[in-house]
């Protein structure tokens, strides 16, 4: 008991009264009174989620109320329930057909936001095809391949990409900047537009109301223009990496390590304090030993050995903690997960704890405790191992 409350204590809101599930497929289908976390093959959502929900699959389909913030990550990702708050979405295919209380921040290869869409806060979108079919009643910034808006926007608008077609209705002032823009016969533009478009020529036809259009050079080198474009771009092409990469290192040190992480979770179980100040030991012994092997002449191959082992720890510790908690919970309940429903919660848990870390100053040192507790009871069960093996007297 003393164990969890503490991992309670330390892994807020990772563990704080959520319900985590991980199957190849997973429904939810009753009533979720607090947060929850799911990954799996497929992942569907039938009932109401009184809290956040967090998940990561293949296949998401999400058909009941959110009240809090939803942050989804998967090939293909479907949303029809009304959420409550917020919407971070990345994916290869993301289909938007609900109410979203307030902002939605989408990425991915194909996005669709039906016409039973309404968005109370504002659209942040980039992405390879994206279509605006619904009501965003604040500010929308995307870039892509292909962006079409079919819906309304009720503030600015700013449009980044390739081709850009609008038959829709903007009521806020407006940038477009496309190697080709397409203006068709239901647009309505109620404030001015700046465009830039390689032809130049754009036809607006009877789409200004009491509005003027604008061609401008200075938008197609224009620095925040450009540096947003990328940004979005860089930002989904930084979670998709992080999320294959993380993948790959959880399935090598699983597949190496397995046993240890088993045994590890036992010591954590009997003492959380004792692998905390080992691990503290950890963290702070090494760099001072390190500091040793470099004043000795000697000593510089081992310091730098020790040096490569040490930030690659510190890197990836977040990673080995998400496999020793996934350990901890097949354990402590009792379960008997496969190989790979431990993989995909363990990089599960390990996105949310990489998004913890953004908590400023709170998060990188509740984080950097998590990380010495975890070290601590491996290292114990490496101490452990060790004097088993030495003949007794």
């Amino acid at each position: 008991m003393k164990t969890l409350i503490v991992l309670l204590v330390l892994l807020l809101p990772l563990l704080s009264i959520a319900q985590f599930e991980a199957e190849e497929e997973v429904t939810i289908s009753k009533e979720q009174n607090d947060d929850v976390y799911l990954t799996g093959g497929k992942v569907k959502i039938n009932s109401k989620v009184d809290g956040d929900l967090v998940t990561a699959g293949g296949n998401i389909t999400s058909r009941d109320s959110i009240k809090q913030d939803l942050i989804a990550a998967g090939g293909e990702i479907m949303i029809k329930g009304y959420v409550g708050d917020d919407i971070r979405t990345a994916g290869g295919s993301l289909t938007i057909d609900a109410e979203v209380g307030d902002d939605l921040v989408a990425a991915g290869g194909k996005i669709m936001i039906t016409d039973e869409t309404v968005i109370h806060g504002n659209l942040i979108s980039c992405g390879g095809n994206l279509e605006i079919d619904g009501k965003i009643k604040g500010l929308a910034k995307v870039c892509g391949g292909n962006l079409t808006l079919n819906g309304k926007i009720a503030k600015e608008a700013t449009f980044y990409g390739g081709k850009v077609i609008i038959n829709g209705e903007i009521r806020g002032p407006s940038k477009i900047v496309a190697e080709t823009i397409e203006i068709g016969d239901n647009a309505k533009f109620y404030a001015d537009v700046e465009y830039w478009a390689e032809d130049r020529e754009v036809d607006f036809k009877d789409s200004l109301i009491k509005s003027s259009a604008t061609f401008n050079e200075d938008l197609a080198i224009e620095d925040n223009q450009f540096s947003w474009g990328l940004f979005g771009v860089a930002a989904l092409g930084f979670w998709l990496f992080y999320i294959f990469s993380a993948f790959l290192i959880i399935l090598l040190l699983n597949a190496l390590l397995k046993n240890w992480f088993a045994k590890a979770v036992v010591n954590l179980d009997k003492d959380v304090f004792k692998s905390l100040g080992y691990g503290i030991a950890y963290l702070i012994g090494i760099p001072l030993l390190i500091v040793v092997t470099f004043i000795m002449v000697i000593g510089i191959p081992i310091g730098l050995f020790l040096t490569t082992l040490y930030v690659f720890s510190l890197l990836f510790g977040h990673l080995v903690v998400a496999l020793l908690i996934t350990h901890y919970l097949n354990k402590r309940n009792e379960k008997s997960w496969n190989f790979w429903t431990i993989i995909f919660l363990a990089l599960a848990i390990a996105i949310v704890i990489r998004l913890f870390t953004f908590i400023p100053i709170l998060g990188g040192i509740i984080s950097l405790l998590v990380i010495a507790i975890g070290y601590g009871a491996l290292l114990i069960t490496v101490i452990q191992h060790k004097a088993s093996l030495q003949p007794s007297i």
